[in-house]
């Protein structure tokens, strides 16, 4: 099972404290995806990254492939 399907299949999904994910998404220099990460706790997340949630994600992975 790929990263979309698995995303589209767990789309909404929290965690025990009712905090849903959210995730980072790293370009090469070639401005194509090379990593996706999520996050243990994107509420404190202070990065320069912008931070997607489950249906942003989706949208940009499809447009991608």
């Amino acid at each position: 099972m790929n990263t979309l399907a698995m995303i589209k299949r767990t789309e909404g999904c929290t965690d025990k404290d009712g905090i849903p994910r959210g995730w980072i998404i790293y370009y090469d220099k070639y401005d194509k995806i090379c990593e996706i990460k999520s996050l243990f706790q994107p509420q404190e997340y202070k990065g320069n990254r912008p931070m997607y949630n489950d249906s942003q994600l989706i949208d940009i992975l499809t447009k991608q492939s």
